[in-house]
């Protein structure tokens, strides 16, 4: 019975080993969408003529033995390094899943098994936060568009609100935060992130009260009283300007009808002093064509001329 026992015994730490052993070498792993990705092997010891093996969810990957690549997909999506250490590369979200590497010695004896789990995301976008103010409360939204669900927190001055589960609609993911209170004041952080990347968004929320909304209104309308003023004042103004222009623009045609009455009253003496002037002027044009006649002419009346001025001189006395 003793002997029984300690056999029983001896079985379960062997399992229980066994079993501990390979729960301790499944190793979880993250990508980049469009990066790459290395799964490394942890108790690999490099010796001649190993055969590495990685497949995924049962399907052969790549296999080296003894410096023999073998690629079991087409193109270069995967890389098999001479240490056993596999590179996934361009990774797209149907990269997710089990990867399991078995290395066997010369002998064929199995030296490494090692499990992993990879997970493919996309780097997390920039939160926004939204809010509304009512008679109420307040409603403030923390959102993100997001194919993949992220993880939200919301903060309120670098405090912790609360951690839920955010809810999606139409590829946007969002968590609410409703505070009971008319007027508040606050600035509130956003945060989002996955397995490998992380955002925040800052905004500070002002809801005012009744007190606020009546002051803001009274000062709205005392600004539209001033403005309805101001352009009163300017109306009047410009109509005086107007009738201004009006009555000058009616007081100059008298003044020129003054103007040219009086000049009239002052010119009427002045045509029986011009009249002589006119006349000598009419009267001295014919000399000028009695002396081209005279030229025209012959020379002989010239003497005839000349010697009746004595004759008249003569007759005088």
């Amino acid at each position: 019975m003793n002997f029984r026992g300690i056999f029983l015994a001896k079985c379960l730490v062997v399992l229980f080993s066994c079993v501990k052993g390979s729960e301790n070498k499944i190793y979880t792993e993250y990508g980049i969408r469009d990066g790459s990705v290395f799964l490394n092997i942890t108790g690999f010891k490099e010796e001649k003529q190993q055969e590495v093996i990685w497949l995924k969810n049962s399907s052969r990957l790549a296999k080296d033995k003894g410096s023999d690549v073998r690629y079991y997909k087409a193109g270069k999506k995967y890389e098999l390094f001479p240490n056993g250490t596999l590179k996934i590369n361009r990774l797209v979200e149907e990269d997710s899943g089990n990867y399991k590497v078995t290395v066997y010695n010369s002998t064929g004896n199995l030296q490494v098994e090692e499990n992993f789990i990879l997970s493919v995301q996309e780097m997390v976008t920039k939160p926004e936060i939204k809010w509304t103010c009512s008679q109420k409360s307040i409603t403030v939204t923390c959102e993100v568009k997001q194919k993949n669900k992220p993880a939200l927190r919301l903060l309120q001055n670098n405090k912790t609100l609360f951690e839920r589960q955010p809810t999606v609609a139409n590829g946007i993911w969002k968590i609410e935060y409703q505070h009971k209170a008319k007027s508040h004041t606050a600035k509130f952080q956003c945060e989002v992130k996955n397995d490998i990347s992380m955002k925040t968004t800052d905004q500070e929320i002002k809801c005012s009260g009744p007190l606020d909304i009546i002051l803001i209104g009274s000062i709205a309308g005392g600004a539209v009283v001033f403005v309805i003023f101001l352009a009163l004042l300017i109306y009047c103004i410009r109509k005086k300007r107007a009738e201004r222009y009006e009555e000058e623009d009616e007081e100059t045609p008298m003044q020129i009808q003054q103007l040219s009455d009086e000049s009239k009253y002052r010119e009427l003496p002045k045509p029986p002093v011009h009249a002589p002037q006119k006349q000598p002027r009419q009267q001295q044009r014919p000399p000028p064509q009695s002396q081209t006649q005279y030229q025209a002419g012959p020379p002989r009346p010239r003497p005839r001329t000349q010697q009746k001025s004595p004759s008249h001189m003569k007759e005088r006395p």
